[in-house]
């Protein structure tokens, strides 16, 4: 929420619609204030009518991705900025639920607060899980280099707090050529930095979910050219799914100090962030649906289990043993936490503007980042279904809970259902990461037109330092399952606490080391042209990427492996991998790729433009390029003839209208884009369970974006909307072995995709909601059942107490649907389903004080 000014009068004084549209992530369309990479926070309120012809106009000034601030009126790129109010309203119980808000943006959200979470952008591909296409940035920097490490998505390593003013998000366009590796997106964390004098203090409390945050900040002028920005959160419970765990743990602390010179054409910033928080993920759930003509639909909870509100954690489950590398001892990991992330980083940004026009930009960034991933897997079985895969006359026990050492039958399991699945221990002891991006520009009159030309050198390092420890577990599929063990027809053990044997799952993929080191040195140009009416711009840009390190996988150790030193070899140490470091291979090869944007905007008059533009885009594909043909073993190079798979290629069209009316029923605003994307990429994932892990795929994306706003009086509505026509055109290993794709849908992906989200003010009480929906889609890339679609209402009251004090009540998934983030598994023949569940009904209260 923006600061507020000390003795500034409350938003219940002002006209109500202006505090309405000043509010709205749509005035990302509509604000007069001209914004600068960190810029001053937009007030909350107009303070008399002639304020709101203002916020009506196109003029925000776009800084993410763009090599000229100027206009949203003036730049051929779609762009849309989300406020802080907004977002507080929304009440976002993650990162990717808060992406909803911005149209074009696919975010699969239900992986939980701490991250995990599938994001693209226009219908580009979510292959290997993570964010491949879209970057995550803080004041125009990176979060993390890659959006899709293995372990390490992006969205683990990025809060909003209240340290931020407005999330920018460009899409397409220029993003291929002002961004390393990101040609779908950019979206920008843009912090506030002192403008304005005073701060907040916010108390939240989970009404019907366990979990207290408190949130604060402050800022201000320490003197005429000095000022800086403070603030935090810390947060502790379950999170909005059951966990009988404590599992949400932590806080961020972030600030900035900014010294101004040279008239304030010129300024210093350094900054700093320390995140430090464990959250819950959350994994494949059962449903009960109906399941008739090809379609999958009516999902609900199967008896024992509430997949609203309960998660796979177990009191019952926290813990496992394991064994690691070559060289090192047995021990007892730590299943429970979820994703863990520590990082500190500092920050350094420089601009100014020399006697002979030249702006010269330098930012800066270091972090010392660790994570890692701690959790159970699920996936569905009968007791039956699993026990047949051990011979015959096995049967099953409760090695834990309330029935340990009795038997297992489907009478006595909660839902009937068990689960052999990944029990994950995976450390990432280092995930590191420097970014430094310098430029120099300046704007030249020739003949009547203002040419603007930027230059500038990019390069960052990022680390990835990985050990994975991942072993198959039986459980109890249920609210604090327990875990299951099985014997043979003479009783003799083949589990050993659950894990039917070490390191063994996913096709014994999972012993791992990974020692990578991914250097990205990049130059780029830009020149931007007006000429009258027109705004022509066009970039370039040459990524070169530097990959060195080692890793290792696993080997399987013959006769078996004492793990636990008792001098017996049974049960799952039968089944051990170990990684093999005697064997590690090199990692010690480049790759490159160059990117281009040309773009054109014409102004028909002050309430209309339109705008056109052709993109060409890289993605270098990092770890996830390991373990695979395409790097030679030996060498460590890049396989002869496959070099091109070593790099992602994106093709973007895009034209678009941008217009704004004032009538005497109202006013309007509307941002409309039609694209085509093409996809050109290696896929690989060793999770996949549907379809090749490895594999050469190609996309089609034909679409349209739509975010609008309409007010009159005390109403106003904002409404998004994106059509994806997305086809495979692409399926190597699948036409290889005559079950390509080719031609179908991607698992999990809607055409349709649209927040709706409308408002009230009455004196001083808002009420609002939004409106989260999407068409059907399908279960995989085969289309063999089309899963319903679905619409979550959210919604909320903002009561002023005062002058500077808000009560806010929020609720998440309002009517409690029961909707999957993306497609569904299976289905079964019993009419089970598997999916990845939107948590269910989340109420909170906030009280919020400014000063």
């Amino acid at each position: 929420m923006s600061n507020h000014t000390k003795g500034r009068s409350h938003a219940h004084r002002v006209k109500p619609i202006a505090a309405l549209i000043a509010s709205s992530s749509f005035a990302a369309l509509i604000s007069a204030n001209a914004y600068a990479q960190q810029a001053a926070p937009a007030p909350a309120a107009a303070a008399d009518e002639s304020k709101v012809a203002d916020v009506l106009n196109l003029n925000r000034v776009v800084v993410t991705g763009t090599g000229q601030g100027k206009s949203k009126m003036r730049s051929s790129v779609s762009v849309t900025d989300v406020d802080a109010q907004q977002v507080a309203d929304f009440a976002p119980r993650s990162e990717a639920e808060l992406l909803h808000l911005i149209p074009g943006i696919r975010a699969e959200s239900s992986g939980g607060p701490g991250g995990n979470s599938n994001i693209t952008v226009r219908g580009l591909p979510i292959s290997s899980g993570g964010s491949k296409f879209v970057q995550l940035q803080e004041d125009g920097l990176p979060v993390v280099e890659f959006g899709d490490m293995n372990f390490g998505n992006n969205d683990y390593f990025i809060r909003f707090d209240n340290n931020v003013d407005h999330i920018q998000t460009l899409r397409g366009g220029s993003a291929a050529t002002f961004a390393s590796h990101a040609p779908g997106a950019v979206i920008n964390y843009i912090s506030k930095t002192g403008e304005e004098e005073g701060g907040s203090i916010g108390l939240t409390r989970g009404l019907n979910y366990n979990e207290t945050r408190v949130d604060g900040d402050v800022g201000g002028k320490l003197s005429p050219t000095l000022r800086y920005h403070i603030g935090g959160y810390f947060r502790d419970g379950e999170g909005p799914r059951a966990s009988d765990t404590n599992a949400l743990h932590g806080y961020q602390v972030k600030g900035n100090m900014s010294k101004t010179f040279n008239g304030d054409q010129g300024h210093f910033r350094v900054s700093f962030k320390a995140l430090s928080e464990s959250a819950p993920t959350y994994t494949s759930m059962p449903a009960r649906a109906n399941i008739s003509g090809g379609k999958v639909s009516s999902m609900s909870a199967v008896n024992g289990f509430d997949i609203l509100r309960d998660s796979q954690t177990s009191i019952y489950n926290l813990s496992m043993p394991s064994i690691g590398p070559v060289g090192t001892g047995s021990g007892i990991a730590d299943i429970s936490k979820g994703i863990t992330v520590k990082s500190q980083a500092l920050g350094m940004d420089f601009q100014n503007t020399l006697e002979n026009g030249w702006t010269i930009s330098d930012k800066f960034k270091v972090s010392k980042t660790s994570s890692a991933f701690q959790t159970q897997f699920w996936s569905l079985n009968t007791l039956d279904g699993m026990l047949s895969g051990f011979g015959s006359g096995a049967s099953a026990v409760y090695f834990n809970g309330p029935r340990a050492g009795q038997a297992v039958s489907t009478a006595n399991l909660q839902t009937g259902l068990v689960s052999q699945s990944a029990a994950i221990n995976q450390q990432s002891p280092d995930m590191g990461h420097y970014v430094n991006d310098l430029s120099l520009g300046k704007t030249f009159d020739l003949a009547g037109a203002k040419v603007n030309a930027k230059a500038g050198y990019y390069r960052s390092k990022q680390d990835i330092v990985q050990v994975w420890q991942i072993s198959e577990r039986l459980m109890e599929i249920g609210k604090n399952g327990a875990v299951i063990d099985v014997k043979d027809a003479a009783g003799a053990p083949l589990t050993t606490a659950g894990l039917t044997g070490f390191n063994n799952q996913w096709g014994a993929c999972c012993a791992r080391d990974v020692d990578a080191h991914y250097v990205t040195d990049a130059t780029y140009l830009s020149l931007n042209a007006e000429l009258g009416q027109f705004d022509l711009e066009g970039a370039l840009r040459h990524d070169s990427v530097k990959a060195s390190g080692r890793y290792a996988g696993p080997k399987q150790v013959v006769g078996g492996y004492d793990v636990n030193g008792d001098g017996v070899i049974n049960g799952a140490e039968r089944t051990v991998y170990l990684v093999d470091s005697n064997n590690a291979s090199p990692i010690n090869y480049k790759t490159g790729y160059t990117s281009y944007s040309l773009g054109a905007n014409y102004r028909f008059d002050k309430d209309v433009s339109m705008f056109a533009r052709l993109s060409k885009g890289g993605r270098a594909i990092a770890d996830r390029l390991l373990f695979s043909p395409f790097v030679n073993t030996t060498t460590g190079k890049l396989t002869s003839g496959l070099e091109e798979q070593a790099v992602a290629t994106v093709k973007q069209k895009e034209m678009g209208v941008k217009l704004r009316g004032r009538k005497d029923w109202g006013t309007y605003a509307v941002f409309a884009t039609v694209f085509t994307a093409t996809v050109d990429e290696f896929d690989y994932d060793q999770t996949r369970t549907v379809g090749p892990k490895l594999n050469v795929v190609g996309t089609k994306a034909n679409g349209m974006e739509i975010e609008s706003v309409f007010t009159s009086g005390n109403f106003a509505i904002n409404a998004n909307l994106t059509y994806t026509d997305l086809k495979v055109t692409k399926d190597l290993v699948g036409t290889a072995q005559g079950n390509s794709t080719v031609g179908k849908v991607p698992g999990g992906v809607p055409k349709l995709l649209y927040t709706v989200a409308p408002r009230y003010s009455i004196g001083p009480v808002t009420l609002g909601a939004v409106v989260v929906g999407q068409s059907y889609v399908w279960n995989d890339s085969y289309n063999t059942f089309k899963v319903d679609g679905r619409a979550i209402v959210n919604g909320f009251v903002n009561y002023a107490l005062t002058a500077d004090t808000t009560l806010s009540i929020n609720a998440s998934n309002l009517f409690n649907k029961v909707a999957s983030s993306s497609g569904v598994g299976g289905p079964r023949g019993d009419s089970i389903v598997e999916l990845r569940p939107e948590s269910g009904r989340a109420i909170s209260a906030t009280v919020r004080h400014s000063f």
